[in-house]
């Protein structure tokens, strides 16, 4: 398995899972959710660290999984893609899985022996000595780094999201944006066409529920939680 290009957190649940899912068409075992054989050989050491140094050692390898503001701008979504449609054993399947991320899909999807593709992906942005409690400042830079992650793409919508309750710890060195994609990337396009014969069937996984947010662009919102 391959690692990620800059721009997906491997610490995300649609990249874990992705890589799981992988895992299990080529009948490999998973073992490693952060994707990371340094960081889970340095683990056992750090949880034994006093809670400040522990704290500060999780937050600092979490920005390296973050891409800077200027970076966001130049963001390879179509080599995201690739990288993810690579994963997969390259073969025919009878069915696959497109949308939203979700683990009883995915188990659904390793049980059926077909692959998942995620419509969205958590992209982390350094953000130094960024205040989790100071919602206004993050809206407001928030806009900012959204302007540039457009740009990477066109059919992209950017979630900005700041939640000081469950990711205060990371929240201290950067900024989480979660990305949609409003289209096809030639990646998913081609592996598509190619893994599915006559017949094949494609699973939308779609989500309804809702959350408060607020628009800032026509592709752009933001919100205060999950």
């Amino acid at each position: 398995m391959s690692k990620p290009p800059k721009g997906i957190a491997r610490f995300d649940s649609s990249a874990a899972m992705l890589v799981a899912l992988a895992h299990a068409l080529h009948d490999r075992p998973f073992d490693s959710p952060s994707q990371s054989p340094t960081l889970d050989r340095l683990l056992p050491s750090l949880n034994k660290l006093p809670t400040r140094l522990r704290e500060w050692g999780y937050a600092i390898g979490g920005m390296a999984e973050g891409i800077n503001e200027n970076q966001a701008g130049n963001l390879d979504i179509e080599g995201i893609a690739e990288w993810m449609v690579s994963e997969y054993p390259q073969q025919s399947y009878p069915a696959a899985f497109i949308g939203s991320s979700n683990g009883a899909i995915t188990h659904l999807a390793a049980a059926m022996g077909v692959p998942w593709l995620p419509q969205t992906f958590l992209c982390p942005v350094r953000a130094l000595n960024n205040d989790p409690d100071d919602a206004q400042a993050g809206f407001e830079q928030g806009k900012q780094v959204a302007a540039a992650l457009l740009a990477a793409w066109p059919q992209l919508a950017v979630h900005h999201m700041q939640d000081p309750n469950q990711d205060r710890l990371m929240l201290d060195q950067m900024s989480y944006y979660r990305l949609k994609l409003r289209g096809l990337p030639l990646a998913f396009n081609e592996f598509l066409m190619g893994s599915l014969p006559e017949k094949a069937t494609l699973f939308i996984t779609h989500c309804t529920r809702q959350w408060p947010v607020t628009r800032t662009s026509d592709r752009s919102f933001s919100s205060l939680g999950r």
